[in-house]
């Protein structure tokens, strides 16, 4: 008989089968892993770009203002900013790959080895069905097989005992019935072995039409689903890559836009106006006259003789060339003196007056450099002052060192000094900050992370008014006689402003008895907040403008008070078009609709919700159209 291990060759197809579904599952695998590493080097390289940008951008902030000013270096500033947006995508992206696809593949990948086993569990459930019925074929045959062999051998025996004369008829009877009982035994063996085959032909044709089909079936959908969840993540790279890839194109759209706006001509010219400010024009020579020189004997008694005075009038020429340092300086501040070139003690900056030929970028730059000078300076005193006073106690627990009332003559001198230069400090401040002011009103790109945005704090009347108070701080500096009560209100109110960190708000209100109200609207300081995130975090400056009826009247929005606007997404329409500056912000444009999803809270910013490409980002309050308003927001 044929061996039963013949019967039964499905193994081979079905591992093979097996075997392939496997290393589709390992292949998909191994694409989540290509995709996790993919994801931690865009991190990284999003990390470096970031570092890098904010390196090279907190160096340009360490420029003074006049280099600031140029365009090359706001230029710069974009590209790094922008640079900056780049990194912030490519992090995006890693994020969303790590998110999205590592995760998906792992879920899959577990489902995917559950389908499979589940096929192989029932694949070796029908092979074991399928093998025990071949066997009990198998056992059967084998039995009948016996069973014939005994019965043939039974048959010979008779066959041999019939012919044998000898034997006696009761032996023959007894081989005979033998013979038959084997035969017996020998058809029913042969029967169930017939139905033993015969069940085991119909378990097979079952094993190969109905049941291996559907488990093939079942390994081909695993296979398919794994194939197809490969397709899926492979086009979610894709995806994130073109994402990416449109991100990076825009900001490099903004690089190039911010690279033409670079002008040589303007950035020489302002470098060279900056130095041509701090040369000191000389004054002409004069004509000094010797005198005749027929007249020698008469100034025979004269010291000093012809030679002499040559030498003494072209060492004064010497003199006139080589201005005074501290002269220049104050020239190079926009400032003069009236009399003597060395201020007193109890001079104040009453008695200097500002020169407004001087650019006002270089005016700031110099202050600037004057604070820290006289801050320096102030540093030193108080420091003189400590090491008398431990001096003088020294003195004081051993007169036998020195006299303590040696110490009183300079400790008044230094306490006396340190009170001038407070002062001085606070003049200056106080100027600087004024003079920043009417800067702030010229339209300039800053550096990165600084304020390029439009100030939308602004009142009405907000550039005209800094010019103005600016004009004003002027003529009372100027003036011989002090200063006006208006102005000496202004100056306190400022004072009290820069002594407290605190961020004064107030809204226009409603006139009483004629008289005209103050609008006091808080003044950025550059160095103070750079983007709309850091809320209520700078303090500024207090500007007072007579606002007239027709502005109170009328319906514009002071945009200096906090608007109460309700939490629940409000729908407001865009009215000016508003380009992004930094990663806060968003840029929009007219006709626009926005869901408010955080109220302006005095800072003038508003954050919102596009309601087309779901972007959020800060956008100016003043720009946007409120339902309750009927009238247009003026920008600001």
């Amino acid at each position: 008989m044929i061996p039963v291990s013949k019967f039964f060759t499905v193994q081979d197809p079905s591992n093979a089968l097996l075997s392939y579904t496997q290393k589709g599952i390992d292949f998909f695998e191994k694409i989540g892993q290509f995709s996790k590493e993919k994801a931690a080097i865009e991190e990284e390289f999003s990390t470096k770009l970031k570092n890098l940008a904010k390196k090279y951008a907190k160096k340009s902030e360490e420029e003074d203002e006049v280099l600031k000013s140029v365009s090359y270096i706001n230029s710069f500033n974009s590209y790094l900013q922008q640079l900056d947006q780049i990194a912030g995508k490519h992090h995006a992206a890693a994020e969303s790959t790590r998110e999205d696809i590592v995760s998906y593949v792992s879920s899959k990948t577990c489902q995917l080895r559950s389908s499979r086993k589940n096929a192989i569990n029932d694949l070796k459930t029908i092979n074991d069905i399928l093998e025990d019925q071949i066997n009990e074929m198998w056992k059967s045959g084998k039995f009948y097989s016996k069973s014939y062999k005994e019965a043939e051998n039974a048959y010979q025996k008779f066959y041999k005992a019939d012919k044998n004369l000898e034997i006696s008829r009761l032996e023959l009877e007894k081989a005979r019935t033998h013979a038959n009982t084997r035969n017996e035994i020998c058809e029913k063996s042969k029967n169930d072995y017939s139905r033993t085959v015969s069940n085991t032909n119909l378990e097979r044709k079952k094993y190969h039409d109905e049941l291996l089909p559907v488990i093939f079936s079942r390994l081909k959908e695993v296979d398919k689903e794994c194939i197809g969840d490969m397709r899926h993540v492979l086009q979610k790279l894709i995806t994130v890559d073109e994402c990416l890839a449109e991100g990076i194109g825009n900001c490099r759209l903004k690089m190039q836009n911010s690279i033409n706006r670079i002008d040589s001509e303007a950035d020489a010219q302002l470098v060279l106006d900056s130095v041509e400010a701090t040369i000191e024009k000389p004054t002409s020579f004069d004509i000094e006259d010797l005198g005749d020189p027929k007249d020698c004997d008469s100034r025979a008694s004269d010291s000093i003789d012809g030679k002499q005075r040559v030498e003494v009038a072209i060492s004064s020429y010497h003199v006139l060339k080589s201005p005074n340092k501290k002269k220049i300086i104050r020239n190079f501040l926009g400032m003069r003196e009236k009399e003597s070139e060395v201020p007193r003690e109890s001079e104040s900056p009453k008695e200097a007056y500002t020169d407004n030929s001087k650019p006002p970028q270089v005016r700031l730059s110099c202050l600037r450099s004057k604070i820290k000078n006289m801050e320096k300076q102030l540093e030193q005193a108080v420091q003189g002052r400590e090491g008398i006073t431990r001096l003088q106690k020294a003195y004081y627990a051993n007169p036998q060192h020195g006299n303590p009332a040696a110490c009183t003559e300079p400790l008044i001198s230094y306490a006396k000094k340190i009170e001038t230069l407070n002062t001085n400090i606070q003049n200056l401040k106080e100027f600087y900050t004024l003079l920043e002011m009417s800067v702030e009103g010229m339209p300039t790109e800053r550096s990165f992370g600084g304020r390029d945005t439009p100030d939308t704090t602004r009142s009405v009347s907000g550039c005209s008014t800094n010019l103005s108070s600016l004009r004003t701080h002027e003529d009372g500096i100027s003036g011989e006689k002090g200063m006006s009560s208006g102005d000496d209100s202004a100056k306190q109110i400022l004072r009290q402003f820069l002594s407290s960190p605190k961020r004064l708000l107030s809204s226009p209100r409603t006139p009483k008895s004629g008289q005209k109200p103050i609008s006091t609207t808080p003044i950025r300081r550059k160095n103070d907040i750079s983007s709309p995130v850091l809320r209520s975090s700078f303090s500024g400056v207090i500007r007072k403008t007579p606002v007239s009826n027709s502005v109170i009247s009328s319906p514009h929005r002071s945009v200096s008070s906090p608007m109460k606007i309700d939490k629940s997404e409000m729908l407001v329409t865009v009215l000016f078009k508003f380009e992004t500056s930094s990663a806060e912000t968003m840029s929009i444009s007219p006709g626009e609709e926005l869901y408010i999803q955080e109220g302006d809270n005095g800072d003038g910013w508003t954050r919102a919700r596009k309601k087309k490409g779901q972007e959020v980002g800060f956008v100016p309050t003043s720009y946007l159209q409120f339902p309750g308003l009927s009238t247009a927001i003026t920008p600001p």
